[in-house]
C-alpha cells in the first residue's frame, strides 16, 4: 500500500479506495491539469526470484488491460487518460489513470441510495441496454470481459433514480483476448456471476452474456439465482442446478421474460 501524499509521475495520491487482484486503486490529484483521477497501480519487484515469474505476469496483464481500453471509444466503457511507469521508493510502479467517478459503481449507488430490489423491469432494461452495448464493442475488438457484475459498472453522474443512471464497464484486468493464443487458461472472475465454462477456463464471448442474465436476474428479483457459502457449492449450482423461474420472485414479471432470462443462464453457451 503506497501513503497517502505520495507522487507518482505528476499525480499526488489522496486515499486508496480499493485493492484487487490486479493492483490498488487510489484516488489522486492530477498536478498539471488540476482535476482528480483515479490511478491504478501496481509495484514490480524483480529483486527477488522466487516471485520473478509472478511479477512479469502481473506486468504484463497490466499492460494488456491498459491496451485493450485504449481501443474502445464509447460512451458505456471507462476510458484510460494514461499509461506510464515510474521509479517509488526503488521499486517500479505501472500505473494507468482513469476518470474519477464519485458515484461508484452501480452496486455502490443502488445500496448508497437505499434503492430496494427488485428494481421495475424498464429500469433494469435502461441499465441492461448500456451494459450489453458496451459489451458488444468489447466482443467486437474480440475481448471477453469475463467479470461482468453491478460492481464494475461506474455511476458517470449523480442521478436521484436508475432510469436516470448513465453508466460506464471498468475493470478489464482479467479480460481475455481471442486472438491471444499464448494466453493462460486460469480460472478468474466472481464465482456468483460466472458461465460454468468460465469456471473450466474456457471463457467465450456468450460467457459474459451468461454474467448479463445473473445481474438481469439479480436487478428484477433482488437475489442471485445460485447462492452457496463457499466456492465449491457454487460451482456446483452453476454446473448442474436449473435457476428458478424470475417470476416465482417477482410477479409483475411475465413468462416472456422468464425465459429470456433462462436462455441467457443456459448451461451451454449455444
Amino acid at each position: 500500500m503506497l501513503p497517502s501524499g505520495q507522487r507518482i509521475s505528476h499525480y499526488l495520491l489522496r486515499r486508496r479506495l480499493k485493492t484487487g487482484g490486479m493492483g490498488e486503486i487510489y484516488l489522486a490529484e492530477d498536478e498539471h491539469l488540476a482535476r482528480q483521477v483515479v490511478i491504478k497501480v501496481i509495484t514490480i519487484d524483480y529483486d527477488h526470484a522466487s516471485d520473478s515469474e509472478l511479477a512479469e505476469e502481473a506486468a504484463r496483464l497490466f499492460l494488456r488491460e491498459a491496451r485493450a481500453i485504449a481501443r474502445f471509444n464509447h460512451d458505456h466503457i471507462l476510458p484510460i487518460y494514461e499509461a506510464d511507469q515510474d521509479m517509488v521508493h526503488d521499486s517500479l510502479v505501472m500505473y494507468m489513470v482513469m476518470p474519477y467517478c464519485p458515484e461508484g459503481s452501480l452496486a455502490d449507488w443502488l445500496y448508497n441510495h437505499d434503492i430496494p430490489l427488485p428494481l421495475p423491469a424498464q429500469d433494469v432494461a435502461h441499465i441492461l441496454t448500456q451494459a450489453a452495448e458496451a459489451l458488444q464493442l468489447a466482443h467486437d475488438h474480440h475481448i471477453i470481459h469475463q467479470d461482468v457484475k453491478p460492481g464494475n459498472f461506474l455511476v458517470q453522474q449523480p442521478a436521484a433514480h436508475p432510469a436516470q443512471l448513465k453508466l460506464q464497464l471498468a475493470d478489464f484486468g482479467i479480460a481475455k483476448l481471442l486472438r491471444a493464443s499464448s494466453e493462460t487458461q486460469s480460472v478468474r472472475g466472481t464465482p456468483f456471476y460466472m458461465a460454468p465454462e468460465q469456471w473450466e477456463g474456457r471463457a467465450v464471448p456468450a460467457t459474459d452474456q451468461y454474467s448479463l442474465g445473473i445481474m438481469a436476474y439479480e436487478l428484477l428479483t433482488g437475489q442471485r439465482p445460485f447462492r452457496g457459502n463457499n466456492a465449491q457449492q457454487i460451482w456446483y449450482q452453476h454446473f448442474h442446478v436449473k435457476p428458478e423461474q424470475p417470476s416465482d420472485f417477482n410477479p409483475h414479471l411475465t413468462q416472456a421474460l422468464d425465459a429470456i432470462i433462462l436462455r441467457a443462464l443456459a448451461k451451454h453457451p449455444r
